[in-house]
């Protein structure tokens, strides 16, 4: 949703506060139970450091309450970006890498180089093959044969289009670009899987 319009969301009247904000109505019916429902599938596992963890959870309570303040969809956005940057940098101070002075593009390149990221543990490629033989089955039924078009699964191809996205998105968000998506799941569908990779064994990150 781009801005469009010259009108400022100011603040809320005290008696409105938990009411839906109206900017829902355009994308259906949906109850509080049923985006809190959405929003709580994505999950950090319990491994993450806390601090990281907070800076994520900060982002999905920023999306839980723009059920009362569509707006701040915009803001969750861009603590979202906020958790994956400062996984990144704490997995490399573990690791003792200097990130001192390194721009997001430098520390998504350390990321991929240390192959902290890899297809196979991201949701959306895990099923892919399977996704492509329940489309191929379903044409079949229909009389359309055609071979399989789903090529092997390279190590780091999802991995590399992500912290290209990632990197794009955050820059236009820190230019002050405003992004008003309704539906953020991709995001942190895909922020999740980053975060949970970059610490993916709980019982390798204690703290000392």
């Amino acid at each position: 949703m781009a801005e469009s319009e010259d009108t400022v969301d100011g603040l809320k009247p005290l008696a409105a506060v938990l009411e839906r904000d109206e900017l829902w109505r355009m994308f259906g019916n949906r109850s509080l139970e049923q985006h809190h429902r959405l929003i709580e599938q994505y999950a950090l596992h319990s491994g993450v450091p806390s601090a990281i963890a907070q800076h994520y959870e900060n982002a999905r309570n920023t999306w839980l309450y723009s059920f009362f303040s569509y707006r701040l969809l915009h803001v969750a956005l861009m603590q979202l970006h906020v958790a994956g940057e400062a996984a990144i940098k704490e997995r490399a101070a573990r690791e003792g890498i200097n990130t001192k002075g390194r721009d997001l593009k430098a520390l998504l390149d350390i990321a991929l180089e240390k192959r902290w990221l890899l297809d196979t543990h991201f949701v959306v490629t895990t099923d892919r093959a399977k996704r492509e033989a329940e489309h191929l089955e379903m044409l079949r039924g229909m009389g359309v044969h055609r071979e399989p078009f789903v090529g092997p699964l390279h190590e780091q191809d999802y991995a590399k289009g992500l912290a290209d996205a990632f990197r794009k998105i955050r820059n236009s968000l820190a230019h002050g670009d405003v992004i008003l998506k309704p539906n953020l799941s991709w995001e942190f569908l895909a922020i999740r899987d980053l975060v949970n990779q970059i610490f993916p064994a709980p019982e390798r990150w204690t703290v000392p």
